[in-house]
């Protein structure tokens, strides 16, 4: 991504991939590449720039470039009469900019600008997953997990800030048809990411599950219920929790298609959530539609 000082005149890009297969079962991909990236004549009009009603910008005055340098690598095992996947990969990227953005606030007014100083960042990320699927009980397991960190550096107004983040995600699923006409779905993900800057630490979780039931009792009718939660942090000791509930019914005759919708049962009317990047807190607060029914019919012809 360039930084948001530069526009878009000239964008270099090289890469290599290779694969090796192993064996039937076992396949290992690799691939790396080089980017570099020169801003256009935009970058040098150093008079504000309204972006949006909140956001004003001031670029730095000189042709802005950014290089960028990435490898990744993955290994597959499969065994197909088994139904059983499992992938591991990793991957590390650096780059590296002659301009560094500085922001500074005033109230919920917010203006960039860009400094003429060398800046480098980095990343590193690993991550795995595995599939089983089991015929007799007609189920599908998965779960996946990731870990990153990183480093970099950000500016409010003329203080250059270095910036450490590391973070992790954990994800599972699974779907299961215990009889003809039932079907079982439920997902759940978890995440944690930490922001450290001078002496100063962030911490931020949210965990997040839904299910869905549907029921077939004849092959045009379908009744199905779906069921969300999440629970998402605000500050240090305040989180948020919302629960969704929709249910559905759709019946087809023919060319008809009849289906009744009831959407956010409990009447949710906002969601709030943080999010911490580097040096900044960015906290949003939705409001959602509220309790609503629908009746739809469609004739295809």
């Amino acid at each position: 991504m360039l930084n948001p000082s530069m526009g878009i005149r000239s964008i270099l890009s090289l890469c290599s991939a290779k694969n090796y297969t192993f064996s039937a079962n076992s396949k290992l991909s690799f691939s790396t590449g080089y980017t570099t990236s020169i801003g256009d004549m935009m970058t040098l009009l150093t008079e504000p720039m309204q972006m949006d009603y909140r956001s004003v910008r001031t670029s730095s005055g000189v042709i802005g470039e950014q290089n960028t340098w990435h490898t990744s690598g993955e290994w597959k095992w499969q065994l197909p009469m088994q139904y059983f996947t499992l992938s591991l990969a990793a991957s590390h990227s650096e780059g590296k900019q002659n301009t560094l953005t500085s922001q500074s606030v005033s109230g919920i007014d917010v203006s960039s600008t860009a400094l003429l100083r060398d800046s480098r960042s980095r990343s590193t990320s690993f991550s795995a997953s595995v599939t089983k699927n089991i015929p007799s009980l007609f189920a599908k397991l998965g779960a996946d997990g990731s870990y990153s960190f990183g480093s970099g550096e950000q500016a409010v107004g003329e203080t250059v800030i270095d910036t450490r983040t590391n973070s992790y995600a954990l994800h599972g699923n699974a779907t299961i048809t215990p009889i003809q006409w039932l079907e079982l779905r439920y997902d759940i993900n978890y995440g944690w990411s930490r922001s450290r800057y001078s002496e100063e630490s962030n911490t931020v979780t949210s965990l997040t599950h839904s299910g869905s039931i549907h029921i077939f009792p004849i092959a045009a009718l379908d009744l199905s219920l779906d069921y969300d939660h999440v629970r998402r942090q605000l500050t240090a000791d305040q989180y948020k929790h919302m629960s969704l509930f929709n249910a559905s019914a759709q019946y087809k005759w023919k060319r008809l298609v009849l289906r009744l919708e009831l959407d956010n049962l409990l009447n949710q009317c906002h969601y709030a959530y943080t999010i911490f990047n580097g040096i900044n807190t960015y906290t949003y607060d939705y409001t959602l539609c509220g309790r609503t029914i629908m009746l739809r019919a469609t004739f295809k012809l």
